[in-house]
């Protein structure tokens, strides 16, 4: 695990930063952690990849459409309409904007692992919950509000459950700063 505040600040007029080889490799261990967690607590079983596809791709790997400002990650939801097999589901996108990752480790002295977890975790506990029609994608700005209170709750307890270092200091500022996701 890398601290993040041992990384330097981006001068102005740099490009974002994106994650480095090391990063990468965090991004791994937390996606692994964050799909294990979820298809245990809430379901469906994310391993059972004809189920619930889910695809996890960083800033550079996004389309310009799915990039945006003011957030940490962001789900959206494809359908498979040119599909050879009928009747799969839709497959969702979890899009990890690095660049504003990256800041908030700097700025909040967070280390990557515990966050990235946070992060992936939260929107794979909207996917379960979409995937059961507990809520409906593609909200009104009300009810998106109460799926994001109810989705930062559930996250919240579930990374109470692991014995992460730095878990605490992630949780704090989702507590104090829950829009920040997506």
């Amino acid at each position: 695990m890398t601290s993040q505040d041992q990384r330097p600040e981006p001068s102005r007029g740099e490009p974002p930063r994106c994650f480095q080889e090391r990063d990468l490799a965090v991004l791994d261990s937390a996606s692994r952690m964050a799909f294990e967690l979820v298809s245990e607590a809430c379901g469906p079983d994310f391993f059972d990849v004809g189920r619930v596809p889910v695809d996890v791709r960083h800033f550079p790997q996004l389309l310009d459409s799915e990039k945006r400002g003011g957030v940490l990650a962001q789900l959206l939801c494809y359908s498979r309409t040119h599909s050879v097999t009928r009747g799969r589901p839709a497959y969702w996108r979890v899009c990890l904007y690095d660049p504003a990752i990256l800041k908030t480790c700097l700025r909040e002295k967070l280390d990557l692992l515990p966050l990235l977890s946070y992060v992936l975790t939260h929107e794979l506990v909207h996917v379960s919950r979409f995937s059961k029609f507990l809520e409906l994608f593609g909200l009104d700005e009300a009810a998106r509000f109460r799926e994001e209170v109810i989705v930062h709750r559930q996250t919240a307890d579930l990374m109470e459950t692991l014995s992460l270092p730095g878990m605490d200091s992630v949780l704090t500022l989702f507590r104090e700063h829950p829009r920040t996701l997506d």
